[in-house]
């Protein structure tokens, strides 16, 4: 071929039309535009990152991260102070307001159990006993109220409490008033109240309760024993004060049992009636009676008149009583 035939050949194909391109020119400027946008968010993305990533970092070198905080300490409860041992009498809740009609105040400890009761006069002298339990009893603790006992919750004080009741429309159980109420320092408290003809009587139970003070406190007596032997333990110990049913203004009896054997002292105003089982041995001084009743003296180990020389009574001004009973 020559040099004219092929320049001549080369000229017809440039005239050719050219086929129809295969590459969607629009749809690739589409595509390429979206990836550059998502190469720029993610190169954002990141540098965000790192920065954020650099501040933590410079956070953490110039401001320490501060060391957990502690965990919190739960308040415990206040322990309780010893009772005193020099007295088999000793109240672990006292009153601190009572209404008009129940100003007397009786305290027991031992198989009656242990209580503070506030007294008034009369047959069906009203009444407002006071215990405390060293945790919160069960809710029928009497065992009286037919499986239908519930709760009815109070606030006494500062702090929440609750009536026990039969019937959630009465919290005072038609007139057998219980109202419990926590101590403080792990204990319980109940007030148990009955023949109190009262207005308001919800509200002044709730003040009584409120008032009511926690701590062991030797309960003065109008006497004191020497030489009590050791095999005396306390059975029931009691200051009680029921004009109405004995004729004196207060009695103070002491039970002991001893090798199974019952002494009973018994300390009043001269007239009062003695206690405990056995013949009552008794002696009158210093304007006070006491009577000693054992009903086995053999295994008591001490007479009735042995025990009675060891007593001395301090006299009827209760201002004068001690609280050092023993020893």
């Amino acid at each position: 071929m020559t040099d004219h035939e092929l320049t001549t050949m080369l000229k017809d194909l440039a005239d050719v039309p050219a086929p129809p391109p295969r590459l969607d020119l629009d749809r690739a400027r589409r595509i390429g535009g979206r990836r550059r946008r998502v190469r720029t968010t993610a190169l954002v993305v990141g540098c965000a990152a790192v920065v954020t990533a650099g501040g933590l970092t410079a956070v953490s070198v110039f401001r320490p991260t501060p060391p957990p905080a502690p965990a919190a300490v739960l308040p415990q409860p206040a322990p309780v102070a010893p009772a005193p041992t020099d007295n088999p009498l000793v109240a672990k809740a006292n009153f601190g307001w009572l209404p008009e009609p129940v100003k007397g105040i009786e305290y027991g400890v031992g198989g009656h159990g242990d209580y503070a009761l506030a007294i008034g006069r009369g047959d069906r002298a009203p009444m407002i006993w006071l215990a405390v339990y060293d945790q919160e009893p069960a809710l029928d603790r009497r065992h009286d109220m037919g499986g239908r006992a519930v709760r009815v919750p109070v606030r006494v004080g500062d702090r929440e409490g609750y009536w026990v009741t039969t019937d959630a429309r009465d919290p005072l159980n038609h007139g057998d008033s219980y109202l419990r109420w926590p101590t403080g320092d792990g204990r319980w408290a109940e007030l148990n109240a009955y023949n109190l003809a009262l207005p308001d009587l919800q509200q002044v139970l709730l003040h009584v309760a409120g008032e009511v003070t926690f701590a062991n406190r030797a309960v003065p007596l109008p006497l004191h024993i020497t030489g009590l032997p050791e095999t005396f333990r306390v059975a029931d110990i009691g200051l009680w004060r029921r004009p109405d049913s004995d004729g004196v203004p207060w009695r103070a009896v002491l039970q002991y049992s001893s090798n199974g054997a019952l002494v009973t002292i018994t300390v009043s105003l001269p007239g009062g009636h003695a206690d405990g089982l056995g013949a009552p041995k008794c002696m009158k001084k210093n304007g006070l009676q006491a009577c000693v009743a054992i009903d086995q003296p053999k295994a008591a180990g001490i007479t009735s008149p042995e025990l009675l020389s060891r007593i001395t009574l301090i006299g009827p001004d209760e201002s004068k009583w001690t609280p050092h009973v023993i020893g």
